[in-house]
């Protein structure tokens, strides 16, 4: 017998059917004995798997003003995320076993969703231990600075990716080139860390790294970066440099809009959002800052955007306008991103892992004040998205039209 069915849901391929799930796998898919489950009539909407976001910055500890395990993993199941890999520049850094095992009990007191935890590679990273604790992969590896994180010299680079491809784990890459100075404005903020640099610090880490290193480069910002790639690696796109550009800002100082890498010109996003096909991966680099820390002057506000409950609903509704493919998402949220950190996907198969979200029918605007994140703002304000209704994590509805469940939420050891 069932404990959970998605009454009358409609799959990727047009079907209209019933999935039954039992502790936390899919029991099966088609007409179901609804006697004795809790039933969900799901009114013919759109059902999915329910993606992993392999890039985000769950702050919380020294900095859970910005967000915590909470509030942070609320927001994921919220915007049809079931599972989050949280990258190591915390404060302190998880560096050595001790802080990743106090970082992972934190996280399991207050999580609503599956996750996972890198270890870092840094000058003093005890990489052997980490493995041994259970890191699911190492980086964002930092060749660049950036907030929370010291670029690495070359000498590091080569000898922390040789110790990490030793013991056969990811390395995920921060690739970048930094310009000395302060800037003043987001054009600004794009010339100093340039798609040039990008491309080249890539092709540096390829030459540094060994032949047997699995490489993944993170959130990529320009197209031309994609013939860096050395073969065999991989690499993310985050949705703001897909859907935001520095030249339609309305403010050209707008700190809220500041990351990095930075947004680049409008012709580069949409070069970058034509090329949707050739991206591996799409990842939100879920990075808050408070709205005081983001109301400084631009040259002293941190870089960082909150992400991982718009995702999944900008990609949606690129899908509801028929600007973008299902499958395409799917690949790109799940099925990707799943296969390269080694995860067990959700599928609408029996005996396959029940993460799935439910779609509503119609897109909302952004709003700050309907987000779950500590943070209190969105870049993606006004915009337009297509949210879920019910997501459910190892086969519990974890969200429910406004109602959360910490049921589903469990770590990933790697």
């Amino acid at each position: 017998m069932a404990d959970l069915i998605l009454a009358d849901v409609r799959l990727p391929d047009g079907r209209i059917t019933d999935i039954s799930i039992k502790d936390g796998r899919v029991l099966h898919v088609g007409s179901s004995d609804r006697n004795g489950a809790e039933v969900i009539f799901c009114k013919n909407r759109l059902c999915v798997p329910a993606a992993t976001d392999m890039h985000v910055h769950m702050r919380d500890g020294t900095q859970k003003a910005k967000e915590d395990w909470k509030t942070g993993t609320m927001s994921a199941v919220a915007g049809g995320v079931a599972t989050v890999v949280d990258q190591p520049n915390s404060v302190p850094a998880i560096d050595n076993a001790e802080i990743f095992s106090a970082r992972v009990e934190l996280a399991k007191s207050q999580a609503y969703c599956r996750f996972a935890v890198n270890g870092s590679l840094n000058e003093t990273a005890d990489i052997k231990g980490l493995a041994e604790a259970g890191v699911l992969a190492f980086g964002e590896m930092f060749a660049a600075p950036s907030s929370y994180g010291s670029a690495l010299t070359p000498e590091v680079i080569a000898r922390v990716t040789k110790e990490a491809a030793a013991i056969g784990k990811l390395i995920t890459v921060h690739a970048e080139e930094v310009a000395p100075g302060e800037v003043h404005s987001l054009s600004e903020h794009a010339l100093s860390r340039p798609a040039s640099g990008e491309t080249k610090t890539i092709s540096l880490v390829n030459s540094l790294a060994p032949e047997n290193a699995k490489l993944h480069y993170c959130h990529i910002s320009s197209t031309d970066s994609f013939s860096a790639m050395k073969p065999g690696s991989t690499f993310e796109v985050a949705p703001h440099h897909l859907f935001l550009s520095y030249e339609t800002a309305k403010n050209a100082a707008d700190t809220h809009m500041r990351m990095n890498p930075p947004l680049r010109e409008e012709s580069e996003r949409k070069r970058l959002l034509a090329a949707f096909d050739k991206i591996d991966v799409i990842a939100s680099d879920h990075a808050p800052h408070t709205i005081t820390e983001k109301s400084a002057e631009f040259a002293s506000a941190p870089s960082g955007i909150p992400g991982v409950e718009t995702m999944l609903p900008l990609l949606m509704n690129e899908v509801h306008a028929g600007r973008m493919n299902l499958n395409a998402v799917i690949e790109k949220t799940v099925t990707n991103p799943n296969r390269i950190l080694g995860i067990e996907s959700p599928a609408f198969m029996p005996g396959a892992r029940a993460d799935f979200a439910v779609y509503a029918d119609s897109p909302v605007k952004i709003d700050a004040e309907n987000l779950h994140s500590k943070c209190g703002w969105s870049p993606y304000e006004g915009m337009y998205a297509l949210f879920p209704e019910i997501t459910v994590v190892s086969g519990v509805c974890a969200w429910k039209e406004g109602d959360f469940s910490r049921e589903g939420a469990c770590f990933l050891r790697g």
